[in-house]
């Protein structure tokens, strides 16, 4: 029957927790308020795991050993035996493997997201194409599996998606959202907080950006890119908020180019809407970029944005249109994008309600219906 609800195992092995286990947790909220059953495959007591649990999810904990480790795979197949029209969703390239290893121990369709924008190696293309369906976040992410040679009819682009109403927002167990546009008291307060943990100069005008210290996010050119920002703009602070492995580098660079007053690094930050509320401008320099579903937090915070052509950011923020783009690895282009705003808040203004305007078509319930779509059809092949 159409209406027939669905059983959807949502497997993802990452240790940490960042965009793509809150999206995975996003659809899963989406798919329960259509009915349908979500369970959430993560590492034991790990962040998803938890996280999960806490929004009054159905958990099956698996080892993930390694890549295509039948043990995990084995227990996904046997939870999967006996419920209700079940596929296994693959949130990761790893869980991909899982995935199509539950297969030979009878497990039920599969679908494999991919969020990446890196070409696919040959044991990767192997892989994706004996799942049964794929999910491009982008169409940008989608020319790059077509490239790599699976077949267009196989991959359907759904975008990530961020909570766009009251409703959507209590389905992932929050009230009061701080993903929402900023007035001039909270901004003021959330600069206030800052200011005060890490000893920022409130009347200076603030620039960050919110991503993983890894290569791929480029945080170099950012960094790069102030002293030239200085130059038009001497007051203008930098704040990085993430972790990772190249926060070594970063602060080496930020001491070659002498800029120690006016970059912070703000570490892992637990509410992204409380910085956001905080910044005059928000940026991402990214060298490879999926889509960038923080750009879509930074449009409902009503906060500018200036961004790289990589991957498929241009999907999100239209060029002089709900932003600025620069082309990736390039301080003085990227320089010159934020210098523009900052000389002209009033088109800085303008662009941000234009990239509000859009959110709309992001939404969890658009979304969600998208999915309910892709998997009956699936089902029914």
């Amino acid at each position: 029957m159409a209406d027939q609800p669905l059983t959807i195992f949502h497997v993802d092995g990452e240790r940490g927790f960042r965009g793509g286990e809150r999206q995975l947790l996003y659809l899963a909220a989406a798919l329960r308020a259509r009915g349908h059953t979500n369970v959430i495959c993560g590492r034991p007591n790990g962040d998803l795991d938890l996280e999960a649990r806490r929004l009054g999810f159905e958990a099956l904990p698996l080892p993930f050993h390694f890549e295509f480790d039948p043990v995990s795979a084995r227990q996904l197949a046997r939870a999967a035996g006996g419920r209700v029209r079940p596929i296994v969703h693959a949130h990761t390239g790893h869980a991909a493997g899982i995935a199509l290893v539950s297969r030979w121990f009878g497990g039920p369709p599969t679908v494999a997201h991919r969020r990446v924008v890196f070409p696919l190696r040959t044991f990767s293309r192997l892989k994706y194409q004996r799942m049964d369906r794929l999910v491009a976040v982008s169409a940008a992410i989608a020319a790059v599996l077509e490239r790599g040679g699976l077949a267009p009819a196989r991959i359907s682009v759904i975008p990530d998606a961020i909570p766009t109403s009251p409703e959507e927002w209590r389905w992932v167990g929050v009230e009061t959202p701080t993903i929402a546009p900023v007035d001039p008291t909270r901004r003021q307060r959330a600069r206030e907080v800052l200011a005060a943990s890490f000893g920022l100069d409130l009347t200076r005008q603030w620039i960050g950006t919110l991503a993983a210290l890894s290569p791929d996010k480029d945080h170099q050119t950012l960094i790069s890119a102030v002293p030239i920002v200085h130059r038009r703009h001497p007051g203008a602070l930098f704040l990085i908020a993430g972790r990772g492995a190249e926060e070594g580098n970063l602060r080496r660079l930020i001491e070659h180019l002498g800029v120690r007053d006016s970059v912070v690094l703000l570490g892992h930050r637990e509410d992204p809407g409380q910085l956001l509320a905080a910044l005059d401008l928000f940026v991402l320099s990214s060298r490879g970029e999926g889509l960038g579903s923080v750009l879509l937090e930074a449009a409902a915070c009503a906060i500018p944005v200036v961004a790289t052509t990589a991957g498929g950011i241009p999907e999100i923020v239209r060029h002089r249109q709900s932003g600025l783009l620069a082309p990736p690895e390039d301080p003085p282009a990227l320089a010159e994008c934020l210098s523009e705003l900052l000389d002209d808040p009033a088109l800085a203004r303008r662009f941000a309600t234009a990239a509000f305007a859009i959110l709309p078509g992001f939404g969890l319930a658009g979304v969600g219906d998208r999915f309910d779509r892709l998997y009956r059809a699936l089902l029914s092949s």
